[in-house]
């Protein structure tokens, strides 16, 4: 196999691991299949080291887990544009399940958790309010 394939493997697996995605046989392939929606041999393909994602995915890839898509893909320069370490628990959780989402309720989810506290909290409300009317 190609060392830079692996190398960039491990650094996903890194950087999965920093966002807090299940480890390799807890869930990390279903995860990375519905963060991307590929295929389970993709995602495979991947985390393995035997293939390198087309550049849209590496894009997508460095932006969801928050790292720079240099750094993912080449392993150059920092890793993260800030000094910022990990996801927030709230996020961990969002990709802790991300298998058992749907690619609908991952996105919402994902998108949920970058919105403030103070926004997420109004929005709880008026989707309460939305329930409501439906009854």
């Amino acid at each position: 196999m190609n060392q830079e394939v692996i190398k960039f493997s491990d650094r996903l697996n890194q950087a999965l691991d920093d966002a807090g995605v299940p480890q390799k046989g807890m869930g990390r392939q279903s995860s990375l299949v519905r963060m991307l929606g590929i295929s389970h041999r993709v995602a495979k393909k991947w985390l393995d080291g035997s293939e390198f994602p087309p550049t849209s995915k590496m894009v997508k890839l460095s932006t969801l887990l928050d790292v720079r898509s240099n750094w993912l893909f080449s392993g150059q320069g920092m890793m993260r544009a800030d000094t910022r370490n990990t996801h927030s628990e709230s996020e961990q959780e969002v990709y802790r399940h991300a298998g058992e989402l749907s690619q609908e309720a991952f996105e919402v989810a994902s998108d949920w958790m970058k919105l403030p506290q103070s926004v997420r909290r109004t929005l709880h409300k008026v989707i309460k309010e939305l329930g409501k009317s439906n009854d």
